[in-house]
């Protein structure tokens, strides 16, 4: 029985380990189209909220305004982080 836990124990790991990179490969993208989405706000505001987080996760500058395409923007551009 204690062979059959410590093989347990290494199929996880190995799995775990093969499994690692596909949990830190987010897609960015896919996170703001849902999350910007999600917030129930005009198609402008939405629009804006994904630029902003698409400009601010590719260090972009930032674009700011007062219109909903802005407000949205801003929200978006909170969001993201540059790398």
């Amino acid at each position: 029985m204690n062979v059959k836990s410590k093989l347990f124990a290494i199929a996880i790991a190995v799995t775990s380990l093969a499994m690692a990179p596909s949990l830190f490969n987010i897609n960015t993208a896919d996170a703001a189209s849902h999350w910007c989405e999600n917030q129930g706000k005009s198609n402008a505001w939405i629009a804006g909220c994904k630029d902003g987080w698409y400009d601010h996760d590719h260090c972009l500058s930032y674009n700011p305004g007062t219109s909903d395409y802005a407000h949205g923007y801003n929200a978006g551009w909170k969001k993201g982080h540059c790398k």
